[in-house]
């Protein structure tokens, strides 16, 4: 079978948080865990080592970005990287898609009744990255019931996330590090805001998902 000899290879932005740092280490550890038999490999856009470049060779091997929204790394930065590498296919980015929306309502919890909610993600100058972090939204929306203003990074968070307070704030942001530090200053006496993705099953499974539709476009 291809994904036999096809190896999981999960590229990361990277991140000099700590803390971002060990929740990867351990979702990758979750991955790995899942199916035991794959060879599954970690590496970098930035920051940190090894970068993607230099873990690519002649193995067959499915790379699965392990970033929320297309933009530039996704568009550019991957390709460039795996083009001299003909055994490799690079999968589908993680959204948007209803496995994340049920991860970011296990980190929300309840919602007191007179909180507004707020979606925020990293943001992109691309339009197609905000296109998706709009559905992401919209999807959360659905969910709760309610209504879900949408952010990024980019905004005046402090000014928005006050004329929305009480606010409590879906984070759309995988891991610990700066943008987590910064929104958290942002919302303070303002609302609450959720964790990050972080390690979860569903998580887990929307990584193999990626990779199984990846050999399967390969076999179709």
């Amino acid at each position: 079978m291809l994904g036999d000899r096809s190896r999981l290879l999960v590229v990361a932005h990277g991140t000099a948080s700590a803390a971002g740092a060990a929740t990867t280490a351990r979702l990758i550890d979750a991955v790995r865990a899942a199916r035991p038999d794959t060879p599954v490999a970690l590496c970098f856009l930035d920051v940190v080592d090894p970068r993607l470049p230099d873990v690519l060779d002649d193995r067959p091997t499915v790379l699965v970005p392990l970033l929320l929204s297309t933009g530039y790394h996704v568009q550019t930065d991957i390709p460039a990287a795996a083009e001299p590498h003909p055994a490799t296919r690079i999968a589908r980015h993680l959204g948007p898609d209803d496995r994340l929306v049920a991860v970011l309502l296990d980190r929300l919890g309840p919602v007191p009744a007179d909180a507004r909610v707020a979606l925020v993600g990293a943001g992109s100058r691309r339009p197609d990255a905000r296109a998706e972090l709009d559905e992401t939204g919209r999807r959360l929306a659905a969910r709760l019931g309610r209504d879900v203003t949408v952010l990024t990074m980019a905004d005046d968070l402090p000014t928005r996330l006050g004329e929305l307070a009480p606010v409590t704030v879906a984070t759309y942001l995988l891991a610990e590090g700066q943008f987590v530090d910064t929104l958290e200053a942002a919302a303070a006496g303002r609302g609450r805001v959720a964790p990050p993705l972080g390690v979860h099953p569903e998580l887990v499974q929307l990584v193999w998902d990626r990779y199984d539709q990846s050999l399967d476009s390969a076999l179709g």
